[in-house]
């Protein structure tokens, strides 16, 4: 069975792709050096986000269900990309995973950073370029709001659902993170963006909504962005992570916190979100197993739970998340895509390891 939507995924993030690579070459080219630091800065994000990863993939994916002649509504795009109302709890529990995979993210990004360090990579430094509470407020917008709407409905809306009912979910979780990983096309932050993406597939997933990574990646951007001016403007908690991580002692202590809190919520979340649908995850369960009656039915019903329950946080939560789909046979065409659009990522993170930071 083929899965049509698939190859239209692929032409969608794959345009998306070569559009933002362009950018990035015709940024290191000078080509926006005649720009002051802060129209640069605006360019930067609003060009790449708002135009590149938000509204061109998102035409695209409109004309894609026209041709096919199916519903168009606002109401059934934001279905197809998982775009669904999210629950108050849901909303600070995410506010609250975002937090802890900051702090998780500290520890990566320095492990990552030092061994880059070791092969001989120069980080560039880099100034903020608004400055004072203000530029605060539009580094938050410039860095969070737009990042965590525009890369989350492109990698977790449209890659992660298109690929998920093509592959089946571990493998989708995996490329979609990679490909979030290598679209930054910078080995400075390839690897905690990879790791940093596949949280970010499961919270979707978890959550029920695209709402979730949207808070989670938003809270993220914000934090580093808020401490990247706490010092200079003397605001709360501007050395806590410092402290945090100023021993072995705390550095263990707070990652082994972290590192739990983020299971148990990702797993209360997906419990939630099974037990909601146990009827519909039922059938799927059954029909994966290729037995149905309305004794497997009841009885799987009853069982599953408690089975899934006794698992292991991390088990428990990828079992709740399982979707029981079968992966399809991908054809040579959209094979061709995912191996184009992972070597033009792997190409420019290569070079930015060879040149430096774009």
């Amino acid at each position: 069975m083929k899965n049509n939507h698939y190859l239209a995924t692929l032409i969608i993030y794959t345009t998306a792709i070569v559009l933002l690579m362009m950018v990035h070459i015709s940024a290191s080219v000078g080509c926006f050096s005649g720009l002051s630091d802060k129209s640069a800065e605006v360019v930067g994000s609003v060009l790449p986000q708002i135009v590149i990863m938000f509204a061109i993939p998102l035409v695209l994916l409109i004309l894609v269900r026209k041709k096919s002649k199916e519903p168009i509504t606002l109401g059934q795009v934001c279905n197809n990309i998982g775009w669904n109302k999210i629950s108050f709890k849901n909303v600070c529990l995410c506010f609250v995973l975002g937090i802890c995979l900051y702090i998780l993210n500290i520890f990566i990004a320095s492990l990552f950073a030092t061994l880059l360090r070791s092969f001989g990579y120069q980080f560039s430094s880099s100034d903020n370029a608004f400055t004072g509470y203000d530029g605060l407020v539009i580094s938050i917008i410039l860095s969070a709001v737009l990042p965590g709407i525009c890369e989350e409905f492109l990698h977790r809306g449209i890659l992660l659902n298109g690929m998920m009912h093509q592959m089946g979910v571990k493998k989708a979780i995996l490329w979609s993170s990679l490909l979030f990983g290598l679209m930054h096309m910078n080995v400075g932050q390839f690897f905690y963006a990879t790791i940093l993406g596949w949280f970010m597939a499961v919270t979707v997933l978890s959550s029920g909504s695209l709402w979730g990574s949207i808070i989670v990646h938003f809270t993220n951007n914000a934090l580093a962005t808020y401490m990247s001016f706490a010092e200079d403007l003397k605001l709360p908690g501007a050395n806590l992570f410092s402290y945090l991580f100023s021993n072995g002692l705390t550095l263990i202590i707070t990652s082994v916190v972290v590192f739990v809190v983020i299971g148990e919520i990702m797993r209360h979340m997906a419990r939630d979100k099974f037990n909601r649908n146990l009827d519909r995850y039922t059938v799927r369960y059954l029909a994966a197993e290729k037995q149905f009656t309305t004794d497997h039915f009841e009885k799987v019903k009853e069982v599953l739970p408690r089975i899934i329950q006794g698992l292991p946080t991390w088990k428990a939560t990828a079992a709740y998340i399982e979707t029981f789909e079968q992966p399809k046979q991908a054809r040579p065409l959209e094979k061709a895509f995912l191996v184009a659009v992972c070597f033009m990522g792997v190409t420019l993170t290569v070079l930015s390891f060879v040149w430096g930071t774009w």
